[in-house]
């Protein structure tokens, strides 16, 4: 797979997750460490299902932590729609 493909894919999810939860007005609503939590816990389920040996299943819930992940740039990208362009041209975080 490239990485367009997975992108792809990543983008139908958030499009899945859209129409199942309602889109921007909810994610908006949303607090940013629930985000976070619902991350941890599809990233914990992938963790389960790979040990279980279901890599298809891992796989998924790791496309949908992905799309979670971008819905949660998003929103906060709206949250502080003037601070965006600031954070668009930053170097980006390093691994500590």
């Amino acid at each position: 797979m490239t990485i367009r493909t997975v992108l792809a894919e990543i983008a139908a999810e958030r499009t899945r997750q859209d129409a199942q939860w309602g889109g921007a007005t909810r994610d908006d609503a949303l607090p940013l460490p629930a985000f976070v939590q619902l991350i941890e816990d599809y990233a914990g389920w992938a963790r389960v299902k790979a040990r279980e040996g279901s890599l298809v299943e891992a796989r998924q819930r790791l496309v949908q932590v992905a799309a979670l992940a971008v819905a949660a740039v998003e929103s906060l990208d709206r949250r502080s729609a003037g601070s965006t362009e600031a954070a668009a041209n930053s170097p980006g975080l390093t691994w500590e």
